[in-house]
C-alpha cells in the first residue's frame, strides 16, 4: 500500500470517528432540550388550550353549581321558544341547516344530562345516551351521503327513519327515569331534556319533507343542497 493510499485511509477513518462523536453529541444535545422543555411545559394544558374553542360552546356546570340552573336555561330553552327559532330553517329548502341543527341539538343534550342528572339515574342516562348517540350517527351518515352522491330516495328514507326512532326510544328512556323518585331539580332537566326531544322529533319531520322534495323527481342519486 503506497503512503497516498495509507493516509486517505487514515483519513476516512478520522472522519468516520469525527462524525459518529458528532451525531453522539448533537442527540445527547437533542434529549437534553428535550428533557428541559419536559420540565417546565404542560402539554396536557397545551392540548387543551387548543381544543377549547371547539368544545367551549357544550360545557356545562357540574350537577352542584349554583350557575346550572340558568346554564341549563341557555342551552336547552323550553320547547315553545326552541320552535321560534328553528321556524327559519322549517322549510324544505333547508336540509343542510335541519340536519346540522338536529345534529348539534343532540350533541347539547347529551352534555347536559350528563352533567347535571343525578347519579341514581345513570343507568336509565346511559341507556338514553346510545339511543342519541345512534340518532346522530344516522344524521350524519344521511347529510354526508347525500353530499358525495351515495343515497338514493328510499335509503335516505331510511336513515331519516332510524334517526327518528333512536330519538323516540330515547324520550321513552327518559320517561321511564322521570316516574322514579328524584328531586325537583333532576325533574326539571328531565322535562327540558323530553321537551328538547320532542322539538327534535319536529326538525326530522321537517327533513324528511325536505329529503322528499329533493328526490321529487327522480328516485336516483342526488347531491345535498348547499343553501
Amino acid at each position: 500500500m503506497s503512503k497516498r493510499d495509507l493516509d486517505a485511509g487514515l483519513c476516512e477513518e478520522y472522519r468516520d470517528d469525527s462524525d459518529a462523536q458528532l451525531d453522539a453529541l448533537l442527540a445527547a444535545a437533542d434529549a437534553a432540550v428535550l428533557d428541559k422543555l419536559a420540565s417546565v411545559v404542560d402539554l396536557d394544558a397545551g392540548r387543551a388550550a387548543v381544543f377549547a374553542p371547539s368544545v367551549t360552546a357544550e360545557e356545562v356546570p357540574s350537577s352542584g353549581d349554583e350557575r346550572a340552573e340558568s346554564q341549563l336555561e341557555w342551552l336547552l330553552p323550553f320547547s315553545g321558544d326552541l320552535l321560534v327559532q328553528w321556524l327559519a330553517i322549517s322549510r324544505p329548502g333547508y336540509l343542510p341547516q335541519q340536519l346540522d341543527k338536529a345534529t348539534s341539538t343532540i350533541r347539547t343534550m347529551t352534555v347536559v344530562g350528563r352533567a347535571l342528572l343525578p347519579e341514581s339515574m345513570r343507568i336509565y342516562w346511559g341507556l338514553a345516551t346510545d339511543f342519541l348517540s345512534d340518532a346522530s350517527s344516522q344524521l350524519t351518515r344521511l347529510k354526508t351521503g347525500l353530499a358525495h352522491h351515495e343515497l338514493t330516495r328510499d335509503a335516505a328514507l331510511a336513515l331519516q327513519e332510524a334517526a327518528r326512532t333512536g330519538i323516540e326510544q330515547f324520550l321513552g328512556m327518559l320517561r321511564k327515569a322521570a316516574q322514579m323518585p328524584h328531586s325537583p331539580r333532576a325533574g326539571r332537566v328531565i322535562e327540558r331534556l323530553i321537551g328538547t326531544g320532542e322539538m327534535v322529533l319536529t326538525l326530522l319531520g321537517w327533513a324528511r319533507e325536505s329529503v322528499e322534495q329533493l328526490f321529487a323527481d327522480t328516485d336516483h342519486t342526488r347531491h345535498c343542497p348547499t343553501r
